[in-house]
């Protein structure tokens, strides 16, 4: 499956191009207006790796997308490119100002084009994310050891972190301030929790039964 870029464009000759560019690597996912952008994130579970936006769009909610794309727990470091005309020069440094990674200025260059967006996606892959799934599931091992009837030894633990790790669905942040644990707590509802410790549970007696330590 092909990692996805996220364009917010009404332009079809500006799409069309951005597509044809880098339709070997990558796949794009257009949409006409910034107010799509959050209903498709909220909606779908496959992770972007860029956003391109149209700075005129941007504008209309007064660069609101911006703020609300780098509020998402997942795509808070996410590169975020506008394409601007070249009259824009105000726009262009407050967009700067507002989070945007780069502007691009139309109409596009190919070659430019590629290398500049080539550029962000290798920045994005810098930008870490951590599934703090794996803190949560660590906490509650710790919390409920005694409980779930498994070998204390570390070889246990990190057998039944690894199964549970395996077998839930992720949950992704940032960590580039360094704050997976509180964010993960935070991130975590009383119920999912216990749904969670359900899991553990279900994964511990695996282990209990068939332990790897000996």
């Amino acid at each position: 499956m092909k990692n996805k870029i996220l364009l917010v464009d009404n332009d079809q000759q500006i799409q069309d191009m951005l597509m044809d560019l880098l339709k070997a690597d990558y796949e794009f996912i257009p949409l006409q207006s910034s107010k799509q952008v959050l209903p498709y994130l909220e909606g779908n579970s496959d992770y972007i790796e860029l956003f391109i936006i149209d700075l005129k769009e941007a504008m209309l909610s007064e660069f609101q997308i911006l703020k609300n794309i780098q509020s998402h727990y997942l795509y808070e470091n996410t590169p975020i490119l506008l394409l601007a005309e070249l009259g824009q020069l105000e726009d262009i440094s407050k967009a700067f100002t507002m989070g945007a990674d780069d502007v691009l200025a139309t109409p596009i260059d190919y070659d430019i084009t590629k290398k500049r967006i080539y550029n962000l996606l290798d920045i994005g892959k810098l930008r870490r994310v951590h599934n703090v799934m794996e803190d949560l599931i660590e906490i509650e091992i710790n919390e409920n050891i005694d409980a779930l009837g498994i070998c204390t030894c570390p070889k246990c633990r990190k057998d039944l972190l690894t199964l549970t790790l395996n077998n839930v669905q992720p949950k992704y942040i940032s960590t580039e301030k360094g704050e997976a644990i509180t964010k993960a707590a935070r991130l975590a509802s009383a119920n999912d929790r216990i749904q969670l410790l359900a899991e553990i549970t279900r994964y511990a007696k695996l282990i209990g039964e068939n332990p790897r330590h000996g």
